[in-house]
């Protein structure tokens, strides 16, 4: 049997792009819909049995009409080339009220064929293929899921192949970027829960980041996302996974490999300038010309000392990146001068500087202190 994992596709998620004028779609719309048509044109193009989508078709609850058609057409065509399509319900598919619809509630109001929809925690067979369904769960759910885990698991057949499809923390993963926007109070599933002998392979949604969870004798893994959200994925490589599962010896085992979906580039420059240098924007220029910017997402960050803070020409810096995708920032940072004493007026203090005096005040303890000028720092340099 061969599965297509993916998770967390997140259509509507259109930051560093604008308007295209012939299609009236974001351009970053399209670099995610270009992903997920490599990823379904690979499902197609191999013969892929089944397509397991952990969870998070949408950036939001209540998606545009469009963001709802351009996910259909793609499942439509999986539908239509004969692969069994298992849909998890995700927190970002989840209504906001316990009556309202969920994002994937069409497909099974209209009994697609070939389309499963798990918005509960279920044991479904598709097709041959047993599946544990672990949709994304609600606070009132937290204490009981693992106990409902575990009888779920005592209906599965072990003669035949079975996965687990879960949308949610699990013990031992690390967060992306997306940690810091996450609302807290995530449910942490306990991994040597779903570590069962019974099982061949769990693919997990929510967490952006691919990886596979250490420690446990069954493939668990962490698809990640199709694209690049922000520059804190700059780094990661983006994709889906390909399973195939196989009877060895009456034991049904899985083997995966990470297919990359070639994401649009986000490459981030800083460049510290010093105040004798001759022409500082010339030093920035030379600085962008190290780095592949076509096509990419580019950020540039300069530390500028106050007498040079004039002399930097953003109207060239932004004719040297002409060639990029989309300009995210261009942030000069004035360098401060020490003082000796402890004297400053509010107006001679820098934003962060202000900030620290601030949480020093209030006491804010130093862990969280550090975290929250960070993020400071982040949104004064997209500025």
């Amino acid at each position: 049997m061969k599965l297509i994992h993916t998770a967390d596709i997140h259509i509507g998620m259109e930051n560093y792009g604008r308007l295209d004028p012939e299609t009236g779609l974001s351009s970053r719309l399209q670099d995610f819909l270009k992903a997920y048509d490599a990823m379904v044109d690979y499902a197609v193009q191999e013969k892929a049995d089944y397509f397991i989508f952990s969870g998070d078709a949408f950036k939001t609850r209540e998606p545009t009409p469009t963001h709802l058609r351009e996910f259909a057409k793609r499942i439509r065509r999986l539908a239509k080339a004969g692969i069994e399509v298992a849909l998890l319900v995700g927190n970002h598919d989840t209504g906001n009220a316990a009556g309202k619809a969920n994002t994937l509630d069409i497909y099974s109001a209209l009994e697609t064929e070939h389309v499963h929809v798990i918005r509960e925690p279920e044991l479904v067979t598709v097709k041959g293929l047993q599946v544990v369904g672990i949709p994304w769960v609600s606070r009132a759910e937290f204490a009981t899921v693992h106990d409902k885990i575990k009888s779920l698991f005592k209906e599965v057949n072990p003669t035949q192949p079975a996965i687990v499809m879960a949308h949610a923390s699990v013990s031992g993963a690390k967060y992306g970027s997306e940690r810091a926007v996450m609302m807290g109070g995530d449910f942490v599933l306990d991994k040597n829960v779903l570590d069962n002998p019974k099982i061949s392979y769990v693919a997990l949604g929510h967490i952006h980041q691919r990886q596979v969870i250490t420690g446990t004798k069954v493939p668990m893994v962490y698809s990640g996302s199709l694209e690049r959200v922000d520059f804190g994925e700059a780094k990661e490589d983006k994709g889906f996974e390909v399973v195939e599962l196989k009877d060895t010896a009456g034991k049904w085992r899985a083997t995966h490999q990470h297919i990359s979906t070639n994401p649009r580039n986000f490459v981030e420059i800083k460049v510290d300038l010093t105040k004798d240098g001759a022409n500082p924007t010339q030093e920035v220029i030379e600085a962008i010309g190290k780095h592949d910017v076509k096509d990419a997402v580019v950020k540039v960050i300069i530390n500028v000392p106050p007498e040079c803070a004039h002399d930097v020409d953003v109207a060239a810096i932004r004719h040297a990146l002409r060639d990029s995708f989309f300009i995210a920032a261009i942030s000069k940072n004035i360098s401060r001068v020490t003082r000796e004493t402890l004297g400053e007026t509010p107006e001679e203090l820098s934003p962060l500087q202000a900030l620290e005096r601030y949480f020093t005040a209030k006491k804010v303890d130093g862990k969280r202190s550090k975290h929250l000028r960070e993020l400071a720092r982040e949104l004064l340099e997209m500025s």
